[in-house]
């Protein structure tokens, strides 16, 4: 059982990494601290870890491997780790088929080295982020808010709270006209940041973020 906590560092990129690679530096909310993403299908596994409602810290790059059996010598870095709410904790390996890397180690090879290793961890396949190309999308388009660096209103947050307790669900727009007396910019940022910290959902799956998105409570 690895027990993760902030004193997890991420590994470091190494300058010739960091040069022939597509990285991205963002902001995440979740451990209070930039974070570096090597291409994006890792940007886009880690919007889904950031977003996830039942995540309470992440480490992206952790420093543990899996051993790939039976190559001897052989090893895979773990891309993220995860530790949820309930205190439940676990790896993220992400896989694909697409890069040399993963064609030379074929999935049931990586599937059994990870059985062997005796940690929990999950393989995260580029197709199945791909299919969940619109929720990504929105949580692309969700992400600044998250990011700014403006304090919380927690008076409209509360409030924003208060009115879906009351009404069940409202779109987007009707939020947006209701506290049509704050800056809008302050309102996006609020609704962004409930979102994010899994106290209002929204149904970002079904379509490109627009006003009719509708917004409830968990």
């Amino acid at each position: 059982m690895v027990d993760a906590g902030p004193q997890f560092k991420p590994r470091k990129i190494s300058d010739a990494e960091f040069r022939r690679s597509n990285v991205f530096v963002a902001w995440s909310g979740k451990v209070g601290r930039q974070v570096q993403l090597i291409g994006p299908n890792q940007y886009d596994a880690w919007l889904l870890i950031e977003f996830g409602p039942d995540v309470a810290w992440l480490c992206e790059r952790p420093p543990i491997y899996i051993e790939l059996l039976p190559l001897e010598g052989k090893r895979r870095p773990l891309h993220f780790w995860v530790r949820q709410r309930s205190g439940k904790q676990f790896g993220v390996v992400l896989y694909d088929v697409a890069l040399a890397r993963d064609k030379a180690c074929p999935l049931d090879l990586l599937k059994r080295s990870i059985e062997a290793s005796k940690l929990k961890c999950e393989i995260w396949q580029a197709a199945d982020i791909r299919s969940r190309t619109t929720y990504v999308r929105n949580l692309k388009e969700l992400q600044p808010f998250v990011a700014m660096e403006q304090s919380s209103d927690e008076q409209l947050a509360t409030s924003l709270v208060a009115h879906l307790e009351r009404v069940k669900t409202a779109s987007w727009s009707e939020l947006m006209t209701l506290f049509a007396s704050r800056f809008e910019g302050v309102v996006n940022m609020e609704i962004a940041r409930l979102i994010h910290a899994g106290r209002v959902t929204a149904n970002l799956g079904d379509h490109a973020l627009a006003s009719n998105t509708v917004l409830s409570l968990p």
